[in-house]
């Protein structure tokens, strides 16, 4: 980072000049800054990344929170992106594929939405790797509200990342913009689940104008957040399944780990308490939510992470706890 002086000369001049609380508001910028995981990267430091510099207007200045290192492991990041309203299939989909990707020291950008944003950060941390969250807010703003729990396990694992200056909301018009961030910084962006008019085939259509990879994850015909995938691929995307396509499209070699269990994972506290659950035998998911204080989503992306992780599976409409998992009771 900056020295002070130089940073607050960079962050007054973020400010309008001539308002009143413009030198007020950098100083509260400079207090945020003064924490030993946040930073404040310029488009000239050495560790800008480069693939983001090759976009079309880049941002000068990124605020960051969590390991600023995690920019040094992205020449072969790969963004995972998709509907907000996902499937219980989709949300699988995106975590089965981050998790691997992350066990292949391969770098999972997304943009911290609900959903396949959510559930692709999610297994990344599963699978012990690094991702990178692009926020549509500051950094001092997580959004949605209910990912704040996911944003700190990020910090603590990866980074999350924003153009904007402390303080800024979350308006509409900032998420077209962050989402060239999530491409930018990716080799290639992958889409799971997405409506014929979603912003991730915006996304996805801003990657491969950088000429950037696009990949596509098929999906059940009878639902409509599987066309926009579909309509990719008719378009030239690449059809992808698994982590694997992804690597040997990429180029990147070696076996996957694919054992999967409770030994070496950090379980959320939301999986925690799932875990409990099921310790006293199988559920449905009415169930489940009459007995946790989880909406709906969180519960899916739960119930999901534990099935990729192999801890649980779902019989006969209810899920249980698997034999890996006993010992965990």
């Amino acid at each position: 980072m900056a020295g002070t002086a130089d940073a607050s000369l960079v962050l007054q001049g973020l400010r309008i000049p001539g308002t009143k609380d413009a030198l007020k508001e950098a100083e509260g910028d400079l207090n945020w800054l003064q924490a030993s995981d946040h930073h404040l990267i310029r488009y000239t430091d050495d560790d800008y990344p480069g693939r983001l510099k090759e976009i079309w207007n880049p941002p000068y200045l990124l605020y960051a929170s969590g390991h600023r290192n995690a920019f040094y492991k992205t020449d072969q990041a790969v963004a995972v992106v998709g509907a907000r309203k996902a499937s219980s299939y989709g949300l699988k989909q995106a975590a089965a594929i981050a998790e691997e990707l992350g066990r292949r020291d391969v770098t999972v950008v997304s943009g911290l939405a609900l959903g396949i944003d959510a559930a692709a950060h999610e297994g990344a941390l599963l699978g012990h790797g690094t991702t990178i969250a692009v926020l549509g807010t500051s950094c001092d703003d997580i959004y949605p509200k209910r990912n704040w729990r996911l944003a700190e396990r990020i910090q603590s694992h990866g980074l999350i990342i924003s153009e904007f200056p402390l303080g800024t909301p979350a308006y509409p018009a900032n998420f077209p913009r962050r989402n060239r961030i999530v491409t930018g910084l990716a080799v290639a962006t992958v889409v799971v689940e997405a409506a014929l008019k979603s912003g991730s085939l915006i996304s996805a259509r801003l990657a491969g104008s950088e000429g950037r990879e696009v990949m596509a994850v098929p999906g059940q015909v009878t639902n409509p957040q599987s066309r926009g995938c579909h309509q990719l691929i008719r378009d030239g995307a690449t059809l992808i399944e698994t982590a694997s396509d992804i690597l040997r499209e990429l180029g990147i070699e070696g076996e996957i780990s694919l054992q999967m269990g409770s030994h070496g994972h950090d379980l959320s506290p939301d999986q925690l308490i799932l875990m409990e659950m099921l310790a006293q035998g199988p559920q449905s998911i009415d169930m489940l939510m009459d007995r946790v204080e989880l909406c709906i989503e969180d519960l899916t992306v739960g119930l999901v992470s534990l099935e990729v992780l192999g801890l649980i599976f779902s019989e006969g409409g209810r899920y249980q706890l698997a034999r890996v998992s006993e010992g965990l009771a």
